[in-house]
């Protein structure tokens, strides 16, 4: 009876554990599918003009050029060369360059914010939405029916 019982007992600690270890995995999994940048162009692109809670009013750069996926690359190897001050204000001074329109967005909670890792790597961190502030840089991809599905930090 004792050795049915620790029997049980022990297989109880070993399901349990093998709980925690799925769970574990499928946390791990959920957020690398929300690193994943779509590849796609995003729809809105711009600096942030005022925030109120999950409510964002974006200057949307109108009559940017799409870039070619070479052209991507290599502009992005000619900005990881550069400093992170020089990042920024390459951004500032190319963004400055066109016109703007004010959009405003509802940021729905749940969705995926992310920011570069600020070292010219490329890598992205998870960041939140108190991190969306006047004057942030972003790029915003809407889903087919026009809402928010991913919004990536590009600089301040």
């Amino acid at each position: 009876m004792k050795k049915t019982i620790g029997v049980v007992v022990l297989l109880m600690v070993i399901a349990a554990g093998a709980g925690i270890f799925l769970t574990r995995n499928n946390q791990e999994s959920s957020s690398q599918q929300i690193m994943t940048v779509p590849t796609r162009p995003a729809e809105i692109t711009g600096a942030i003009v005022s925030v109120e809670g999950n409510e964002v009013i974006v200057a949307k750069e109108i009559g940017r050029v799409v870039l070619s996926e070479a052209e991507q690359a290599a502009k992005k190897a000619e900005m990881q060369k550069l400093s992170e001050e020089q990042r920024k204000a390459a951004r500032e001074a190319e963004s400055t360059q066109y016109p703007t329109e004010n959009v405003t967005l509802v940021i729905p909670v749940g969705i995926p914010i992310v920011q570069g890792t600020g070292d010219g790597s490329g890598n992205t961190k998870l960041a939140d939405i108190t991190s969306l502030n006047k004057g942030t840089y972003v790029s915003i991809w809407n889903n087919s029916e026009g809402n928010v599905e991913y919004v990536k930090i590009k600089g301040l």
